[in-house]
């Protein structure tokens, strides 16, 4: 190869490289503006469910009547009541599979008991969570359905943003682990 086009190969590379740094660096910030953005608006959401409660926060919110505000406390007051007994009694069962676990010889039909028992208890808790959701719905005008929607869909986004942000960090701890033990097998 000639002088020539090893220059020519040489300047092609850098441009290459220099374009995928830019693009990853850039990605890097844009990560960062979207994590951010979502982190205000989670913290502007609990900062208002903190200063009126969840229940003034919807009704300021949604802007509900004084008789729909009624009617809302009364279907949140069921749900949390209910929504509260499944999820004690899902506590229990996850005591009682924990005490089964830790026994010298588990029983593994009770642990698959157990297990079904939580199951069919999260299946409860996703209807009552459902009918909730369902009957807030009714007693709104449709124009506080669709905010009643985007709030619905903030919420969701929330829960994966911060899902999203709990696996990264349980990846991340794998990962130094499996280097961590790497090198230490290196240096033995």
């Amino acid at each position: 190869m000639n002088t020539k086009t090893k220059k020519t190969l040489l300047i092609g590379t850098i441009i290459i490289l220099l374009v995928v740094n830019i693009s990853a660096l850039s990605t890097i910030i844009y990560n960062k503006k979207v994590r951010a953005k979502m982190q205000d608006e989670i913290s502007n959401v609990q900062d208002g469910i903190r200063r009126q409660g969840m229940r003034r926060f919807l009704q300021e919110e949604l802007n509900l009547s004084e008789e729909q505000f009624h009617e809302f406390q009364d279907i949140n007051t069921n749900y949390s009541r209910d929504s509260r007994k499944i999820a004690f009694q899902m506590r229990e069962k996850r005591y009682e599979m924990m005490k089964e676990i830790a026994k010298k010889n588990p029983n593994f039909e009770n642990l698959d008991q157990i297990a079904q028992d939580i199951g069919s208890l999260h299946y409860e808790l996703k209807k009552l969570t459902i009918n909730h959701f369902t009957e807030l719905k009714d007693i709104c005008t449709e124009e506080q359905q669709e905010i009643l929607h985007e709030m619905f869909i903030q919420m969701l986004s929330i829960q994966d943003g911060e899902r999203m942000e709990r696996e990264h960090r349980r990846k991340n701890r794998g990962n130094h682990e499996k280097h961590r033990r790497r090198n230490k097998r290196g240096s033995d």
